[in-house]
This record gives structure tokens, C-alpha cells and sequence, in this order.
């Protein structure tokens, strides 16, 4: 009788990562599904709005994600399996951990370790390790230590520059109408975590190095693709709210 093997990602919609993990470990669902592997996710919030099924469920549904997925609204399975980062991937064999993997990166290991545990010896996915950009995220609220700094002439990465009538609240910062951040940014492509206030969406106006670059509307919480461009190097970008905005992060690709 064969054994069961189960491959548990952990996994939060807003978190780039996760999504940009996601990638790889759909590659290996579908070349080792039809071997017996069995792939779920694991959905712990990072933040508040993603402890709620009318957010996650759409935002699943617009990554095209078809994998059953287990929320854990309250993390209480993610501190049984003693994780606190995501995304983490897990191999489970009948019931038991066998393989442990937290953050991005390392799909040849895991792709081995599954061919191992099933006992096969298929032609590999990945010859090398996939590479990934490993800039740090820039956070906005105090529970994640957020610099809030009034604009200045000088910028460091890493600090949040903000205009108007601004408040720190414990995840977000958040931003009236007239108000407006600026932060430094590295990469090519730039996404921040935002949400709006009330049931309508917010608006916010992008300035790329004091040019208008264009808009972005924040109809639900979430991750949302600011600027992407063909160069990686570090940009002045600043976001001038029409309305009021809730703004969580910025990480870059």
C-alpha cells in the first residue's frame, strides 16, 4: 500500500512570496499530482482583512488558484506545526512531518525530497535552483516597525516619507484626501499592500520621480502592482490619495 504524501504550503493572498512560490509549487503539484502527492494550502492572515472568507475567496479565485484550501483564521494550525513565516512548505507522510521548508527558494530540494517519499525516479523539474529578487518589503504600521518620517529633501530605503494629515495605526498607515507617502524603491516591479475606507473604492494618484505616471484604484484589501518596469534600479515614488487609503506595504521584484 502506497503512503499518503501531502504537500502543505502556507500561504496569504497580499504576500508576494507567497504568490510569487505559488509559481513553482503549481509545477510540481501537476508534474507529481498523478504520482499520489497531494497539494493544499494553508491560508494564516498576515493582516487583519485576511482573516475573512469575502476576502480571501475572490482573491483566490482571481490567482486562478484550485487547490483546496484551509483558512486558519485564528493560526491555531500554523502554531501546531510551529511556523510564524510564510510561505513555508511541509511534506506530511502518513501524518508525520518529513521535510520542512520556510521562505522562497529551495523547490529542487523539495521536488527531490517528493520524488524520494514517493519512490520514483522521473525526469526533474528543476536542473538548478530557481532565483528570485530578495529586496526587503517596506512596511507601513507600528506592529511591523514602520519609519514614518516627514518628507525631506534627503530619502534612505527602507523609510516611509509622509505629507498632510497622516495617523500610524498598528498595520497601516493611514492617508486622507491631500495627503501623500514617498518612499525609495528598488526593483523592477513595484507593489504595495493597500485598502480603502468605507464600501467605496480609493483612488490614488502614482508619481514616479515627480512625474504622473498614472493611477491606481483599491476597490478590496489587498496586493495590487503599482509601477513595472525594464530597469532595476532605485526610484523616487510617491502616492497621492483622492480619497482615504489604507496603506500596509511596498515590496519589489
Amino acid at each position: 500500500m502506497t503512503s499518503q504524501l501531502t504537500l502543505l504550503d502556507i500561504f496569504s493572498y497580499s504576500c508576494m512570496n507567497c504568490i510569487r512560490s505559488l509559481e513553482f509549487i503549481e509545477k510540481i503539484s501537476r508534474k507529481y499530482g498523478k504520482f499520489g502527492l497531494k497539494t493544499v494550502l494553508v491560508h494564516p492572515p498576515e493582516w487583519e482583512f485576511e482573516r475573512y472568507k469575502k476576502n480571501i475567496l475572490p482573491a483566490l479565485k482571481m490567482h486562478g488558484i484550485r487547490f483546496p484550501v484551509i483558512i486558519d483564521k485564528n493560526k491555531k494550525i500554523i502554531k501546531k506545526l510551529g511556523i510564524n513565516f510564510w510561505p513555508t512548505q511541509i511534506l506530511i507522510r502518513d501524518g508525520k512531518i518529513v521535510y520542512k521548508h520556510a521562505g522562497e527558494g529551495s523547490y529542487k530540494k523539495l521536488e527531490g525530497s517528493i520524488a524520494r517519499f514517493l519512490k520514483i525516479r522521473p525526469k526533474k523539474l528543476f536542473a538548478e535552483e530557481p532565483k528570485h529578487s530578495k529586496y526587503p518589503a517596506v512596511y507601513c504600521g507600528r506592529r511591523k516597525n514602520g519609519k514614518i518620517r516627514k518628507l525631506s529633501k534627503i530619502l534612505k530605503f527602507g523609510m516611509v516619507y509622509a505629507l498632510g494629515k497622516f495617523s500610524q495605526k498598528s498595520e497601516f498607515l493611514q492617508l486622507p484626501k491631500n495627503s501623500a507617502i514617498t518612499i525609495l524603491t528598488r526593483g523592477k516591479v513595484i507593489n504595495f499592500v493597500a485598502g480603502s475606507f468605507g464600501s467605496k473604492p480609493a483612488r490614488a494618484g502614482i508619481i514616479m520621480n515627480d512625474r504622473i505616471i498614472g493611477t491606481v484604484s483599491i476597490k478590496n484589501p489587498g496586493l495590487y502592482k503599482l509601477v513595472e518596469s525594464g530597469k532595476n534600479r532605485q526610484n523616487k515614488l510617491t502616492i497621492a490619495p483622492r480619497s482615504g487609503m489604507k496603506i500596509y506595504s511596498f515590496f519589489f521584484q
